[in-house]
């Protein structure tokens, strides 16, 4: 039997990089579009010719935000899904199957492998062995082996790697030798690397200040929304000397909130997002300013973005450098240590400190209201505010004129207007930013909606049923933000309820619709939709949308226009309802503002003794968790008690601090989800 030629494809980033220290750069015939900065300085021999063909392309273009990848993803995966389950019989070529990372089928071959090293570990990170199948299954297809198709498709080798830890990561390395023929060089590379490992692990633990407890890290592998790590990352940390901040049961990188970042409180955070370099890293996480600030790692300098990419995310052989990264992190201030990590020839490059600090103006409510009051919104209460000609604007001229899209004027990209989704005559259930249904049709309205919608609607029925927006004609409308002094208007409502009239009640809540998260609350949305299924009282959610040109009344007005169409027939709107307490100059811009709308404006709080809410908050037995802070005295994850309280109160002079936290010093989170709906109410 006629042996032929390795003909090497790489599939993923980390096998390119492992065949290059196997010596086998000479083999590759082809790599992904992110082998580029792997293959940067390589000199290709006379028999290569020129660089390996490049196999995949992307679906993603540099402009996009993470949050945009981050949907971008789940939508081209839910799809990919539906389709590959509709293929029957399973082995069928399925001639276009949506993917972020597509198969350049006439590349591929052009590049006629005879061994492709792909993942299954990933679906998101690169094609996976089906992709690979797929693509190799047409080309039999198309050309039967001839000019035009992978030669003997049948009989080319494909090898997923899969590795979880830092073990089976350098088994990966026997893995790809040993199926090119050299077996003794994986072995070789896999005892280095073991070997550095516990070489390196050595020399810090012998050099590091053995009096102190082990420094803490936070990796964060994604930003928006907020993405813990796994897999390997927990060894490199061992190695590196240092423990994970938030210990849990599973190694895979797991969907997180900012609240789970403030209550580990780490020594350290390293922002290291898989597929981003450092450059971009650096610029996310200066981007999220406003989550790290009030953490204490932002407070002492201890923030840090690396070439996730390739020191975090990539399973080869740069791994060793990613443990070097993260203990020179972690013992920054100790000089022995990292002496120690140099004379084992280890760089301090691919990392950079990030400077997240923000003007202290941004967390003063009170100051900032007063200097940026205007007449469509106090930017800092909602953090939303006329930007000039956005999207919004555009969306009206293109509907005026009868258009079906519209260019977006941040990325470029077309965007269907309110008019081509009317013409599809139902919502489609992908949370499209223009949609006219208030997006009936999307089951996960909390991380999707880009329109006022209703996210919880009360469950019990009839007129027995306090706040029933179905039996009672007159209905209030509650701003509520999750935090004690909303709580607590509710039990006043309550109150009103049973002493003078009924009426129905629905709680309305603005969130970013980037974050996902309450302005300043630093409270995610599926919190609030918590509270209000334990409270069952129904719930719309307005998210408020950067870069549209919108204010902020825009935004509330298109909510209680959702609100007046859930009601029936006969019920109307005949109140909004605020949780104020004291600051004059808050109220006095609702009252000229929000008036317009002809509503009554009830304030139930509105100048009641803190001694009186502080009993009422205690009776309700209900929990108030302090979400977000700008003072050293109130932390986040503490709680809001009658010792904090008295304390507060205590400390006199111009610097004090409101026992309520009223002029912007802290928020917080009520749980009442963890007391009887009866007993949390008042009931």
């Amino acid at each position: 039997m006629e042996n032929k030629p390795l003909r090497i494809a790489c599939l993923e980033p980390s096998a390119t990089a492992i065949c290059l220290e196997l010596g086998l750069q000479d083999c590759i015939v082809g790599v992904t579009h992110e082998c580029g900065p792997v293959l940067d300085g390589i000199e290709w021999t006379q028999q290569q010719h020129a660089r390996p063909r490049v196999l995949t392309k992307s679906g993603l273009t540099e402009q996009q935000s993470q949050l945009e990848i981050h949907k971008a993803i789940q939508e081209t995966s839910e799809e990919a899904q539906k389709k590959a389950n509709a293929c029957q019989p399973r082995d069928a070529i399925v001639e276009e199957i949506p993917s972020m990372y597509p198969l350049a089928q006439e590349e591929m071959e052009a590049a006629n492998p005879t061994i492709v090293f792909t993942q299954d570990l990933c679906s998101v990170c690169a094609p996976t062995t089906a992709d690979v199948r797929r693509c190799l299954l047409k080309s039999k297809k198309n050309g039967s082996g001839g000019d035009g198709a992978v030669q003997d498709a049948d009989a080319v080798t494909v090898v997923a790697l899969q590795p979880t830890t830092l073990e089976e990561v350098a088994e990966t390395f026997v893995t790809i030798a040993t199926a090119c023929g050299v077996p003794e060089r994986g072995e070789q590379l896999q005892q280095e690397f073991l070997g550095k490992l516990q070489q390196l692990q050595t020399a810090i633990e012998i050099n590091r200040d053995s009096t102190k407890p082990l420094p803490t890290i936070f990796i964060l592998e994604w930003l928006d929304p907020p993405f813990d790590s796994g897999h390997w990352t927990y060894q490199m940390m061992k190695y590196a000397c240092v423990e994970t901040a938030r210990p849990k049961t599973t190694h895979k990188a797991m969907e997180i909130r900012w609240s789970d970042v403030y209550q580990a409180d780490p020594d350290v955070v390293v922002v290291g997002c898989c597929g981003f370099d450092l450059e971009r890293n650096v610029r996310d996480a200066q981007s999220k300013s406003v989550q790290f600030q009030n953490l204490r790692a932002a407070k002492t300098g201890r923030i840090y973005a690396a070439n996730g990419d390739r020191y975090i995310a990539q399973p080869a052989p740069s791994l060793l450098q990613g443990v070097a990264l993260l203990a020179q992190f972690a013992y920054e201030g100790e000089s022995a240590v990292l002496e120690a990590i140099a004379r084992l020839g280890y760089d301090t490059i691919g990392w950079q400190k990030v400077n997240v600090t923000v003007s202290n103006e941004k967390s003063d409510l009170l100051e900032y209201c007063k200097s940026h009051s205007c007449d469509g919104v106090i930017d800092d209460m909602e953090d939303l505010a006329g930007d000039g000609t956005g999207f919004a604007e555009l969306h009206k001229i293109a509907c005026m004129k009868g258009e079906l899209t519209y260019t977006d004027p941040a990325t470029g990209y077309y965007v269907f207007t309110e008019l081509a989704h009317k013409q599809r005559g139902k919502c489609c259930g992908s949370g499209c930013r223009h949609c006219p249904y208030s997006h009936e049709n999307v089951k996960d309205k909390a991380s999707k909606i880009q329109q006022p919608s209703i996210l919880y609607r009360s469950q019990r029925k009839g007129p027995s049923h306090i706040f029933s927006i179905d039996t009672h004609p007159n209905v209030k409308v509650l701003f509520f933000s999750g935090g004690k002094d909303s709580f607590l208007t509710i039990r006043s409502l309550v109150r009103s309820y049973k002493d003078d009239e009924p009426f129905g009640l629905v709680l309305l809540t603005t969130f970013d619709a980037s974050t996902r998260v309450i302005a300043h609350q630093e409270v995610n949305i599926d919190d609030i939709i918590k509270q209000a299924s334990h409270l069952d009282i129904t719930l719309i959610g307005v998210p408020l949308r950067r870069g549209s040109g919108e204010t902020y009344m825009d935004r509330v007005q298109k909510g209680l226009e959702v609100v007046q169409a859930s009601l029936p027939s006969g019920s109307e709107i005949t109140a909004l309802v605020f949780g104020d307490l004291h600051l004059a100059h808050i109220k006095e811009w609702r009252d000229k503002v929000l008036s317009q709308l002809s509503y009554r404006l009830e304030y139930p709080l509105w100048k009641v003794p803190y001694a009186t809410l502080l009993e009422d908050l205690e009776a309700s037995q209900v929990r108030c968790q302090i979400s977000g802070s700008s003072c050293n005295e109130v932390p986040v994850g503490s709680f809001f008690d009658r010792n904090l309280y008295s304390e507060l109160i205590s400390r006199e002079g111009s610097g004090s601090i409101d026992g309520f936290g009223e002029a912007g010093e802290f928020h917080s989170l009520a749980r009442v989800f963890d007391v009887p709906r009866e007993i949390a109410l008042g009931l």
